[in-house]
């Protein structure tokens, strides 16, 4: 739970949610209100077409009333001078070809002087002086038209008839051509039925299916909301038009496809399934690089931090692809190194100053101790030898006493140099006490570690640091004794240390300046050299 991983991860989570909240408000509040508002545009749109083209066929009605019923010819029919002016005027071709239902001529009070109509019915085409006999089927029209004439003042009347089926009515005042010449005789009257013929002109002007049902009691309903979306593909788009008789209205619908929203919607769909898809990639990208980038780093540092809490003996050096890195990460990563560098050094001083002498800077009695066994070990693993060489300045208190403390240190401090500069890395040297010192050479011989030992002698004699109270020399010189545990007789530290110093002792015996032997070893006799 507090891990870096998974606080992040919840961060992103969060963000991509937000993210997510933000689109859905974009599209319900912002996006599909405005497709929505663009078709209804649309339906209002269509609906617009639709009334323009049966207000253009209505027009069109009015138009041919009010050219037959301005001709002389019609004027003259109604003063009773052309009494064959129906026969040779009107017929059922012509009815069938400019889709009239009826024609009527009447009074100005609306008593019917003549009128004809092709029945949809019985598709028989009848003319009849009143609307009686073979004409019957005309009445429930021709009386609505009759109380219409009787409050039309005289000039052209377009309007719609709801029952018995919706129709396109046309009346104008019969007249001559010259108007101002005489008043209307009467009135003529032009039916249209909207049929499915006319639903089918329609939708050849309109390339809209539509439908109209008479709504005769209005009052007694809700009207529906003028667009009604049905499904996903198809909306009803709803008009009311006035129509007689009385308060008599036509509901025109038209079903429409809703290809531009679906469209629209389907891309904008697309593209916020593309958004929300790059979002989640976006997500698990920013997880791998930061992955990649900052969480796996940090646990190899945090690694190589416990790896190095658990060694007694640390490394200072950090992996490359760490320290070389340009961020903020290898900027800590070098500050880390460089205070393990620091800490380094701090603890090699601390083993300088628990492992050396203050004085000489020589291999101190406790380091000794340690290395000695070491080397006693891995001597009797690997059959090898190991050689101990005590070493003491003769006669060192008598030069302390005669040239001072002060002296007796620099004389301490050349004898030390001296003797590390031959031993090398043959072995090690330790100061064990104010005059004496001791030499471990591992994997040596008897031979060569009697070399060692008279290198040493002859080097400090080489100094020349003079020793006029010394009784031997008028230099500096020591002894040395030396013992040597061999693979067939091996010795323990204690015991090694014993033999070197008898041997030393044997040294000072003899007149000092010289190295003493002792060699635990069957096969030698005790000497001195």
């Amino acid at each position: 739970m507090h891990s870096l991983r998974f606080r992040f991860l919840l961060s992103l989570v969060l963000v991509a949610c937000i993210a997510l909240l933000a689109l859905w408000c974009i599209a319900h509040f912002l996006v599909y209100p405005k497709l929505l508002s663009r078709e209804d545009d649309y339906a209002a749109m269509e609906m617009g077409r639709v009334e323009s083209a049966w207000q253009s066929d209505l027009n069109k009605l009015g138009a041919e009333a009010r050219d037959w019923a301005s001709w002389d010819d019609a004027y003259a029919f109604m003063q009773g001078d052309i009494p064959e002016f129906a026969d040779k005027n009107f017929s059922r071709e012509m009815f069938e070809d400019m889709d009239h239902l009826m024609m009527v001529f009447m009074r100005m009070d609306g008593t019917p002087v003549w009128m004809a109509g092709y029945n949809p019915t019985t598709e028989e085409y009848s003319t009849c002086p009143s609307a009686t006999s073979s004409c019957r089927w005309m009445s429930p029209i021709f009386s609505v038209i009759q109380d219409h004439v009787r409050q039309q003042e005289p000039e052209l009347g377009k309007w719609l008839l709801s029952v018995p089926a919706p129709t396109m009515i046309a009346t104008s005042p019969i007249v001559p051509t010259e108007r101002d010449k005489a008043p209307p005789l009467g009135w003529l009257a032009i039916v249209r039925s909207m049929d499915r013929a006319w639903f089918e002109s329609i939708r050849y002007q309109t390339g809209v299916d539509i439908s109209i049902e008479p709504i005769l009691h209005p009052d007694l309903m809700a009207r529906p909301p003028p667009i009604i979306r049905l499904s996903d593909d198809q909306l009803l788009a709803t008009r009311w038009l006035d129509a007689e008789p009385g308060d008599d209205v036509l509901s025109l619908q038209a079903i429409l496809a809703r290809r531009d929203f679906m469209a629209n919607a389907a891309s904008f769909n697309f593209a916020m399934l593309w958004t929300i898809g790059v979002l989640f990639a976006v997500v698990i990208v920013i997880l791998g690089l930061l992955e990649f980038i900052v969480l796996a780093p940090t646990r190899r540092l945090a690694r190589f931090t416990r790896e190095q809490r658990r060694e007694d003996d640390f490394f200072e050096i950090l992996p490359i692809s760490l320290v070389a890195r340009r961020d903020e990460l290898g900027s800590l990563a070098r500050e880390f190194q460089h205070l393990l560098m620091h800490q380094k050094q701090r603890t090699n001083s601390l083993e300088q100053l628990s492992q050396r002498d203050h004085l000489t800077g020589l291999l101190n009695r406790r380091y000794l101790d340690e290395y000695l066994v070491q080397s006693l070990t891995q001597a009797h693993h690997d059959h090898t030898a190991v050689g101990l060489i005590i070493i003491d300045i003769d006669y060192f208190k008598t030069y302390n006493d005669h040239y001072g403390h002060p002296e007796g240190d620099h004389c301490l401090t050349r004898v030390a140099r001296t003797l590390d500069r031959i031993v090398d890395d043959q072995g090690i040297v330790a100061r064990v006490g104010g005059e004496e010192f001791i030499v471990v050479l591992p994997n040596v011989t008897r031979k060569r570690t009697w070399r060692v030992a008279e290198q040493l002698r002859l080097a400090v004699s080489g100094l020349a640091l003079q020793h006029e109270y010394s009784p031997i020399a008028t230099h500096v010189t020591i002894s040395a004794g030396m013992a040597i545990s061999l693979p067939e007789a091996p010795c323990q530290p204690p015991e090694l240390m014993r033999l070197a110093d008898e041997s030393l002792y044997r040294a000072k015996q003899a007149g000092r300046n010289q190295v003493g032997v002792r060699i635990k070893d069957p096969h030698y006799p005790e000497s001195t050299t």
